[in-house]
């Protein structure tokens, strides 16, 4: 097995003194929501209930994480310029009137299947999305599909009741760590995805999770992130050098920021893509305050490659060199000069971009972050905040709470 592993030459950590944690977590992972999901008969159930399915067009109508993590996997997996290479797929997460307005041009109806995604089944931007794609199918329910709570909710209730096809979001299971179930795998099995072998991948990730604490990339991560936070670093910079990688950092921004912004605790993610924000940040990173911590997230292998030109009327020290190699030295020599202005920095090293390294890094990320929630004693799994946010903005919509008066400069 090929596996994902960690870089921590710069970091400057230790794995003495993390056997408890990795204890715990050895002793519990089997019942930890992200881990219980993927011993779930999804296979079985999703290619029973989509035989045969295969539409021209997907459209995926969710929010967070009911839809952050499809769209990450896909976008990894699928060429950069992707809606204008085959199947096409477009994403309902947001509720901004000219975005919708200029989506729904590109649509076509009747070749597409509508995949609407909430756990709750009563978010309030999914529903007002599910609302216009309804009308615009011409109210077709069949070209429907909807995830939800298997037993209550709006959406579940309409499902049952006017018969469209469904799938469950496990009770157990938070949306941002639901995309190794329902909610991530049938939009990507729609999709063309090897969801056999992104699970296969996913469950790959907890044996990593598992490993004895110097070989550990969950854990030794975890200690790093969290000891750094402890250190006056509240900040977490992720360095993605992949461009199919990079939403996979949108992804795990949610599954920091909500699972672990609690108590007073939380390190802010900072998303960059290398090389580009190179140019526009770096001198801040190396010079500037010294209250961030570095994650790399590096590529070994790559699906393609080329030669730069030699071109006789420029002569330039790169001719003839693969891309590969100077794009993973722009990447390492970043990490080595932010440790030579005294950063800390560690790296992900990602094998290859398929569905089981994408398994892999799910699992490890999740693992993570609960190792991180043990060590800072947090509850992972709830979003108290963001409930009080959902409430409010139901009061506002509904008329029962004014706006409330600001300021005005």
């Amino acid at each position: 097995m090929e596996k994902i592993i960690l870089d921590y030459t710069y970091a400057g950590i230790e794995p003495e003194g993390l056997e408890l944690y990795l204890e715990e977590f050895l002793k519990v992972k089997d019942a930890l929501p992200f881990v219980k999901t993927l011993n779930e008969p999804w296979i079985e159930i999703i290619k029973k209930k989509l035989n045969g399915m295969a539409p021209e067009n997907l459209v995926i109508a969710g929010i967070g994480g009911s839809s952050l993590g499809a769209e990450a996997v896909s976008r990894a997996l699928k060429p950069i310029s992707f809606n204008s290479r085959g199947k096409r797929v477009f994403f309902f997460d947001n509720i901004d009137p000219e975005r919708i307005s200029e989506l729904l041009e590109l649509i076509e109806p009747d070749k597409t299947v509508f995949v609407v995604i909430s756990k709750s089944g009563g978010t309030t931007e999914t529903l007002i999305n599910f609302s216009i794609l309804f009308e615009t199918s011409g109210r077709k329910k069949e070209r429907f599909i909807i995830i939800t709570d298997p037993q209550k909710g709006k959406l579940r209730e309409m499902a049952e009741r006017e018969g469209f096809l469904s799938f469950p979001v496990p009770p157990y299971l938070g949306g941002r760590f639901s995309v190794l179930s329902p909610v991530g795998l049938v939009p990507l099995y729609l999709l063309g995805v090897n969801i056999e072998n992104l699970l296969d991948g996913g469950k790959e990730g907890i044996k990593i999770a598992s490993l004895e604490a110097n070989k550990n990339p969950a854990l030794l991560s975890a200690s790093f992130l969290y000891n750094s936070y402890t250190r006056g670093k509240p900040i977490q910079v992720i360095l993605v050098y992949s461009e199919h990688l990079y939403y996979m950092g949108f992804w795990y921004r949610q599954l920091l920021s909500e699972s672990l912004g609690k108590n007073g605790w939380g390190q802010t993610p900072v998303l960059d893509l290398g090389t580009v924000d190179q140019h526009s940040k770096l001198q801040l990173y190396l010079d500037g305050p010294d209250d961030k911590v570095y994650t790399f997230w590096k590529l070994k292998n790559y699906r393609h490659d080329f030669l730069v030109p030699q071109i006789p009327q420029l002569k330039t020290d790169f001719s003839g060199k693969k891309l590969s190699e100077i794009f993973s030295a722009m990447g390492d020599s970043t990490e080595i000069a932010l440790s030579e202005s005294g950063r800390r920095t560690i790296s992900f090293v990602i094998p290859a971009i398929n569905e089981r390294c994408l398994g892999q890094f799910i699992t490890i990320m999740e693992a993570q972050i609960w190792f991180i929630s043990r060590m800072a004693k947090i509850e992972p799994f709830n979003q108290p905040g963001v409930e009080r946010m959902k409430k409010i903005a139901r009061e506002m919509i509904t008329g029962k709470r004014e706006r409330g008066k600001r300021k005005t400069t």
